[in-house]
């Protein structure tokens, strides 16, 4: 395909799925090419375990949220091919996701040294420090685009004091551990067939979900998220729907990282696609 581009011979149509550095690279040898950043509606998020202690301790999952720099993993492991977000895809992508100025407020997405410096704090508050650091096991699957930000991930939380190891699981015993909750924290990709509340919301953060992998539970979650699937007016149910996906960021229920981007790389003759 890249050949083909470079040489003309062969007028391709769209082609989708290339990362930002080959989608650039293609431009800089085709400038008439037009590039289009979409995304697969993939999110890298972080499961930390609800029923295990000490993450019963909402001081210690914030904490965690606090100590991934969301703007270190899109640069890092992601190498610019990821886009910021919480619960739900945000626009021009997606129609749900929270605004720039929502995201900034989050954990993880301000100054990191503050950011880093505050999950300290409150790891000391729940009792670990120096002396006393808290022990915790990262699981992921054994794919390089797992262990990638895994392995990023244990280095972020090193760096807040944590005694952080990696732990990669094959593939075929993956689901089964989950569904077992037989974790503490874990890197997980998580992707959502339609871009809608109602796919996401339920079958990731309700209670009792098969999938609801970190156990969170909040009677309020839910009856918002029933809340939001009956509004009729679509400006007033984002309006609730980024209220969810904002509790459920502070809460910890699921902490995203980020949304996986691609590039789509096609020819200026191609329109609407």
């Amino acid at each position: 395909q890249v050949a083909a581009l470079e040489g003309g011979r062969l007028d391709l149509g769209p082609i989708g799925g290339w990362t930002k550095t080959n989608a650039e690279t293609l431009k800089q040898n085709k400038p008439q090419l037009v590039v289009i950043r979409t995304s697969n509606n993939v999110n890298d998020n972080i499961l930390v375990n609800f029923k295990r202690p000490p993450f019963t301790d909402g001081r210690v999952r914030r904490a965690i949220s606090l100590a991934l720099d969301r703007s270190a993993y899109i640069q890092g492991p992601r190498q610019g091919d990821s886009i910021p977000g919480g619960a739900m895809l945000p626009r021009p992508e997606g129609l749900w996701g929270l605004p720039p100025a929502e995201l900034a407020k989050l954990p993880g997405t301000g100054d990191p040294a503050k950011q880093k410096a505050e999950a300290q704090k409150l790891l000391a508050e729940a009792g670990f420090g120096p002396n006393n650091p808290l022990k915790v096991v990262v699981s992921t699957r054994t794919l390089a685009i797992y262990v990638d930000v895994a392995s990023w991930m244990v280095d972020q939380l090193k760096q807040v004091g944590l005694d952080a190891t990696l732990e990669q699981i094959e593939t075929g015993v993956w689901h089964p551990k989950m569904t077992r909750r037989d974790f503490q924290v874990a890197l997980n990709l998580t992707g959502i067939g339609i871009d809608d509340p109602d796919a996401n919301f339920s079958e990731n953060f309700k209670c009792g979900s098969p999938r609801n992998y970190s156990d969170y539970c909040s009677e309020e979650i839910d009856r918002l998220i029933a809340e939001q699937s009956q509004i009729l007016d679509t400006s007033k149910r984002r309006k609730l729907v980024q209220e969810i996906d904002k509790k459920l960021q502070l809460d910890g229920a699921r902490p995203i990282l980020g949304w996986n981007a691609q590039w789509t790389v096609m020819w200026p003759h191609v329109k609407n696609f």
